[in-house]
C-alpha cells in the first residue's frame, strides 16, 4: 500500500513530473437568462414510429443494410442539461475580443507594447470561437 500512493497521487493528478497540469476555469454565464428558463427542443432527424403510423414502414430495409445503428446514433440521447449550461456559458472570441485581450496585457505590462500575441504569451488568433467552460474544462469550437 505504501509504495502504491505516489502512483496512485501521479494517476489522479493525470500528470507525470514534466508535464504541465491543466488549466481548469470556472466561467460564469454570459447571458441575464437562468439555465432552467430554457427550453430545449428535441428534435428527431429520422422518425420511424411517425413514417409506420402514415402506412410507410421502412425500417426493415434500413435493418437488411444493417443501418439501424447510425439512425440509433443520429435519434440517441439529447443532454438537455448539459445544452442548458453550454447556451448561458459560452462567448464568442473574435478579432475584437482578441484585440481586447491584447490591451488587457498591455496595461498590466507596458513593456509588452507593440508586440505579437506569441510575445505576449497568448495563443495566435486563427478563426472566431466559441468559447465555454463546462465543469471547468475550457472547450473551444470553431
Amino acid at each position: 500500500m505504501e509504495t502504491s500512493s505516489s502512483a496512485i497521487q501521479e494517476s489522479v493528478q493525470g500528470t507525470s513530473a514534466n508535464q504541465e497540469a491543466p488549466a481548469y476555469e470556472i466561467k460564469g454565464r454570459t447571458m441575464s437568462l437562468e439555465e432552467w428558463d430554457l427550453n430545449v427542443q428535441v428534435e428527431r432527424p429520422v422518425d420511424f414510429a411517425s413514417l409506420i403510423k402514415n402506412a410507410c414502414d421502412i425500417v426493415d430495409f434500413y435493418d437488411a443494410q444493417e443501418r439501424g445503428p447510425y439512425f440509433s446514433m443520429l435519434n440517441g440521447q439529447t443532454y438537455e442539461s448539459l445544452v442548458k449550461h453550454f447556451w448561458v456559458r459560452a462567448s464568442v472570441y473574435d478579432k475584437h475580443a482578441a484585440k481586447l485581450e491584447e490591451q488587457e496585457k498591455v496595461l498590466i505590462d507596458p513593456s509588452l507594447e507593440g508586440k505579437s500575441r506569441e510575445e505576449m504569451g497568448l495563443e495566435p488568433f486563427v478563426d472566431t470561437e466559441i468559447r465555454l467552460s463546462i465543469m471547468g474544462v475550457l472547450v473551444f469550437i470553431n
